[in-house]
């Protein structure tokens, strides 16, 4: 009998063949039996393949400002299941969450869920019972055939478009564009942050009828010296604080959001101050955040070569006396080659550790990928991510810098990791 949202979810990870399942029908079914279908509320979808979780982050923080109950759903989590579920940008409690999973157990009637489509259900009628003003749904993969996608979007966003999940969206960026432009409705709001948006998704905008608005065509922004910046579109401009993310790709994402904000004004009004308030607010884990000062410890989820590239541009413009120390993992279905390769520039030591799962990378397989980049690098390797962090505290100077990155996976550990040593991770939440 499960009683705990532990219970729960791991029997909900041996219900379903398959982690990954594409498709609606399922979960579509399940979901009339549960009266969700036409929410009272409306949703934002956001897809792409960097910037989502601080694209919702941003949505959450302007428009509870403004003063709008909101409920947002993203995966994957870092520590706990109940990051995925939030509320005004508070974690969903265990038992909201266990209620959720028995009524949608019991509608489902023998109909086969994967994990994620549990979760997403869950979002959704917690959302409706706990009557919210807005949702914003992050896609878990794709686009089209994703979970998320069962909902009508009030307001469709489009991050970035890189590679990434080559196996299920195809290797190419007009392809995997096609994939997250099926979040598109005709008559809807589309906005791009793409600064170099794949054709596809103007095309596909166009065949449906949805509304699409892009960056440095229907909006921009640039950067002032004075800590602020101005966004400009729609006959519109706002001169506004720094978001409180670490990392210059926050501005691309923050003025995506204003420009989604400004075109879906007329559903949900929003206004200059609190959109400042907002960007004063914002916080979200793992995003170039730093957990340790002297030396710094940095955590960044990167793990592709686009958000790789961002993370690589943090490092190089803001230089160290010291040495840049990578701890390092990745999983084997990710482009490990090109993420090294961007990378290590940027590094003078790397420090390795197997992640646990079929996926991992072997340790061998990353001291091979590392070394056939430069091998003159000092590659270190570790049992866990535990001892690879005690011995980096111990060993590391003053001046020094530790970047853990190439996965949630990482991020993840890491932070469990600092929980259990003393003086390390003094600046986490």
């Amino acid at each position: 009998m499960k009683k705990t949202l532990a219970d729960w979810l791991n029997w909900q990870e041996t219900l379903h063949l398959s982690e990954i399942d594409l498709g609606l029908n399922r979960i579509r079914e399940v979901a009339r039996k549960l009266n969700l279908l036409s929410p009272d509320f409306p949703i934002i979808t956001v897809a792409g393949t960097n910037g989502k979780g601080s694209c919702v982050a941003l949505f959450e923080s302007i428009l509870n400002a403004q003063g709008y109950n909101t409920g947002s759903y993203t995966s994957p989590h870092l520590i706990d299941y109940n990051e995925r579920i939030k509320l005004n940008s508070i974690n969903t409690s265990d038992s909201l969450i266990v209620e959720a999973f028995e009524e949608i157990d019991n509608a489902r009637d023998g109909i086969s869920l994967t994990y994620f489509e549990f979760g997403t259900l869950a979002a959704m009628l917690i959302f409706k019972q706990q009557k919210i003003d807005v949702a914003i749904l992050e896609v878990g993969l794709g686009g089209r055939l994703d979970a998320s996608n069962l909902w009508d979007t009030s307001l469709a966003i489009i991050t970035s478009i890189g590679i990434d999940h080559v196996d299920w969206l195809g290797d190419n960026r007009e392809i995997i564009a096609v994939e997250k432009s099926g979040i598109m409705r005709k008559n809807t709001p589309v906005v791009c942050g793409d600064l170099d948006p794949p054709h596809a998704i103007a095309k596909k905008a166009k065949q449906i009828g949805a509304k699409l608005s892009q960056i440095n065509n229907d909006f921009s922004y640039h950067k002032n010296d004075d800590n602020t910046w101005n966004w400009e579109g729609f006959n519109k401009s706002y001169t506004l604080p720094l978001p409180a993310l670490a990392g210059e790709f926050q501005l691309n994402n923050s003025a995506t959001v204003i420009a989604g904000l400004v075109t879906f004004n007329n559903v949900l009004e929003v206004d200059s101050n609190n959109i400042k308030q907002g960007l004063k607010n914002v916080s979200i884990i793992g995003r170039l955040q730093t957990i340790h000062q002297k030396p710094n410890w940095i955590i960044d989820v990167a793990h592709n070569p686009h958000a790789a590239k961002q993370l690589a541009k943090h490092l190089n413009s803001n230089p160290i006396t010291g040495k840049t120390i990578a701890l390092f993992s990745i999983l084997k279905d990710k482009d490990i080659d090109q993420v090294i390769s961007i990378m290590d520039l940027n590094i003078d030591e790397w420090h390795i550790v197997e992640l646990e799962g079929s996926r991992s990378t072997r340790i061998n397989n990353l001291e091979k990928a590392i070394t056939k980049q430069n091998s003159n690098k000092i590659v270190k390797t570790h049992q866990n991510f535990l001892d690879a962090c005690k011995s980096l505290k111990s060993t590391s100077n003053l001046q020094d810098r530790v970047v853990a990155f190439g996965s949630f996976l990482v991020v993840s550990e890491v932070i469990n990791a600092c929980h259990q040593i003393d003086g390390l991770g003094d600046k986490l939440n």
